[in-house]
């Protein structure tokens, strides 16, 4: 071992015995008191081995004790409003991690935390739709905040990756929620027109989606039973562009309809490539 490696071995020793110290006193002392360390910076650290340690009521109140008492022009604010949000994060109080999430988007936009913090105010507010069927307001929020991040911090690699998977997963949400809503609108109310509106808006503004393929075939569907037989072709030769050789769509249509949908070009300007949304029929307003 040559001096360099011992030097580090010696600090890595050093390090740990710091740690088993702080500890055994924190233990010692009832639990852990944020008013028994002397400085900011000792409390930042004692609050960081308990986040690391993954104590997360203890993290939180020594975070927040920090953010109350640090200046606003102290460089450890920033990052104990980061590792506060983190703590309640961890301990599911979602709307509380936004809210310290945002204290650093809004105070620090040019922090080299403040990309992370605007992903996780995104993050918390996708974590409070808990469920496709539940009012979507805080999935609007989410996906808003994500797509400023991306817009606001286009560097970010790592967190512009992060916001990408995460409104597409958010839009997945959306359309299997609008989705839902046609379905019960057929299947309990028998409102075709109603169904046919939500189905029309899962294809068209969601078209990505796995829902947005259910979504043509109800319109299919519906635009059969009620004999718009035009709308009902169009949309089979909508459905076999969009998702060619896919099983469903060709026992909706049928060989005869499939043949025919590739066989018969579509009367749009040459310049323009037809997409499913091209032939969603618009409904009764």
């Amino acid at each position: 071992m040559n001096r360099s490696e011992s030097r580090f071995a010696r600090i890595d020793v050093r390090l740990l015995l710091l740690i088993g110290l702080a500890a055994t006193l924190a233990a010692c002392s009832g639990g852990f008191k944020p008013q028994n360390y002397a400085s900011s910076e000792a409390l930042f650290h004692a609050s960081l081995i308990e986040f690391q340690g993954k104590n997360w009521d203890n993290a939180q109140v020594g975070f927040e004790r920090l953010t109350n008492d640090l200046s606003a022009r102290d460089p450890l604010l920033a990052p104990a409003y980061y590792y506060l949000a983190l703590s309640h994060e961890h301990r599911g109080e979602y709307l509380l991690a936004s809210q310290a999430f945002q204290r650093i988007t809004d105070g620090f936009p040019d922090d080299t935390l403040a990309a992370r913090s605007m992903l996780g105010v995104g993050r918390s507010y996708q974590s409070l739709w808990r469920r496709p069927n539940l009012d979507p307001e805080n999935g609007q929020k989410a996906v808003s905040i994500l797509r400023a991040l991306l817009a606001s911090y286009p560097d970010a690699k790592v967190e512009i990756a992060d916001a990408k998977a995460r409104i597409a997963q958010l839009e997945e949400w959306f359309a299997e929620k609008d989705y839902l809503t046609g379905v019960h609108y057929v299947r309990i109310r028998r409102g075709y027109d109603s169904g046919i509106i939500y189905f029309k808006d899962v294809v068209t503004t969601y078209p990505n989606t796995k829902s947005a393929r259910l979504a043509w075939l109800q319109l299919h569907m519906l635009y059969t039973k009620i004999r718009w037989k035009d709308d009902a072709s169009e949309t089979c030769l909508a459905m076999w562009k969009a998702y060619p050789g896919d099983a469903d769509v060709k026992l909706a249509c049928g060989v005869q309809g499939v043949e025919k949908a590739v066989a018969t070009p579509t009367k749009l300007p040459t310049d323009t490539v037809a997409t499913p949304s091209e032939y969603a029929r618009p409904g009764p307003r």
